[in-house]
């Protein structure tokens, strides 16, 4: 068989990998920015706990804020999900306190505006809020296990909205929100001494933002604040920036951002045993997915890949960054940042060309 007769049959056997909503079963897809499973209300979900395989959801909300600082919802507690709240354009107020430590009065609240490339992490038993600032802001939800989107359409259909906040008799009560692990702790008052954004201990753009290695407390990490690592595998940079990590979210997931140079030389393959996902911001990044055509990211679009399934990324601008989402502690970063070390930086060395994919 010749060279030219097994190019086109390998063309033809390739599948596209862009699909225009959000698959509900498991399985490599790309989609576009703006586009998901659509809530109504500029709400989409490009990741949902069933095209993750449970693994966790990703909602993007896309709205006007408002000028007043008052919570836009209900103090709240999850006791199973974890929910990370992350900044893509204009500003975000969140709240955060352990609901343990907030009822015998040995924590102090905390409460930080988000801005473009900040995220909050509220783990389980936390009570938290937040509202919207601007004209026109994006929070990227990201929620673990996957399955919790199920409220929001839940109350979407029904909300029935109370005194303060709450649902009322002819939506869910508050016996019923328990069914959605949502428990509101209305006891709680929100704080608005924000000074430089933010107000309670801890760091903020006024020094580094370290990593706890533990779910007791909110964690916030300034965009470039965080820690780094730096992986040169093959001759090529990559800067991991995690958020939270194995150790903050008992193995369940992980998630960060890759800044990466652009590719020169052969690619290597990447074959992850949790499901990944990424979400570019900024550049131009090229995936390749076993079984798919190459598909081109610009800022917004997501790409999700199952655990166990091969494939490849690679920078087509010479400063890509993504955001990434791993289904357990062990995903991509975590290998990267096993080969890598310490960095202190927001960009790779200057002055040299990247090199080849890293490989897995």
């Amino acid at each position: 068989m010749t060279p030219l007769l097994l190019a086109l049959l390998s063309t033809a056997s390739a599948a596209s990998l862009w699909v225009p909503t959000t698959p509900q079963t498991p399985k490599p897809y790309a989609i576009k920015n703006g586009h998901g499973l659509p809530l109504g209300g500029g709400n989409t979900f490009p990741v949902t706990g069933n095209s993750s395989g449970g693994a966790f959801c990703i909602l993007n909300t896309n709205a006007a804020g408002s000028f007043s600082v008052s919570p836009g919802l209900f103090p709240h507690v999850h006791r199973k999900t974890y929910e990370n709240f992350y900044a893509v354009k204009g500003r975000v107020q969140l709240w955060g306190q352990n609901v343990d430590s907030f009822r015998a009065n040995t924590s102090i609240q905390t409460t930080r505006v988000l801005s473009q490339g900040d995220i909050g992490a509220i783990p389980p038993n936390t009570i938290h809020t937040f509202t919207l600032l601007e004209p026109d802001t994006q929070l990227t939800g990201v929620l673990v296990p996957g399955g919790f989107e199920e409220f929001f359409f839940a109350m979407a259909v029904n909300p029935n909205p109370g005194a303060g906040g709450l649902p009322g008799a002819g939506g869910f009560d508050m016996e019923g929100l328990a069914k959605w692990d949502v428990y509101p702790e209305l006891a709680f008052t929100a704080r608005r001494d924000v000074v430089n954004g933010k107000a309670g201990p801890g760091n903020w753009y006024d020094g580094p933002n370290a990593l706890p290695g533990n779910m007791d407390a909110p964690i916030w990490v300034a965009k470039n604040y965080g820690p780094k690592w730096l992986s040169e595998e093959g001759g090529r940079y990559q800067i991991v920036a995690p958020f939270v990590r194995g150790v903050e979210t008992n193995g369940t997931f992980s998630q960060g951002t890759i800044t990466i140079s652009e590719q020169r030389g052969p690619v290597g393959k990447v074959k992850s045993e949790v499901a990944t996902a990424f979400m570019l911001e900024e550049g131009e990044l090229e995936v390749r997915v076993e079984g798919f055509d190459a598909v081109r990211l610009v800022w917004g679009d997501v790409v999700f890949v199952p655990g166990g399934v091969g494939f490849e990324y690679e920078a087509k601008a010479q400063f890509t960054k993504f955001m990434y989402v791993t289904g357990g502690g062990k995903g991509l970063d975590w290998e990267l940042i096993q080969k890598g070390r310490t960095w202190n930086s927001a960009f790779f060395p200057r002055g040299q060309s990247g090199g080849r994919m890293m490989r897995i």
